[in-house]
């Protein structure tokens, strides 16, 4: 596993599902190779720890997955706080949640 390779799966994911960096002053290619170097780091400190590559994969998933829930509740925060109710039961019926 080597940033690049984590920054080029990035960026096939984001070609089905973007991230809107439009209201943000950060650099798109910037906050890729910063989480992407953050991955391979937890990776060779999970390795020097002696974890297995099952392992510091299934840590890797729990923190994916956390960050997920993470995100989703920020949405759904955003979501409530824009005051369309239909908006927010669209997007609960879209993923399954309502």
């Amino acid at each position: 596993m080597t940033p690049q390779t984590i920054e080029s799966l990035m960026t096939e994911i984001e070609a089905e599902d973007s991230i809107d960096f439009a209201t943000l002053r950060l650099d798109e290619n910037v906050a890729r190779s910063l989480m992407a170097n953050h991955f391979c780091e937890v990776d060779d400190r999970l390795r020097a720890q002696g974890l297995s590559a099952e392992e510091r994969l299934e840590v890797m998933a729990a923190i994916a997955a956390h960050t997920m829930t993470e995100n989703m509740v920020l949405h759904i925060q955003r979501l409530r706080r824009a005051g369309d109710p239909a908006d927010f039961r669209a997007w609960m019926q879209r993923h399954g949640l309502g």
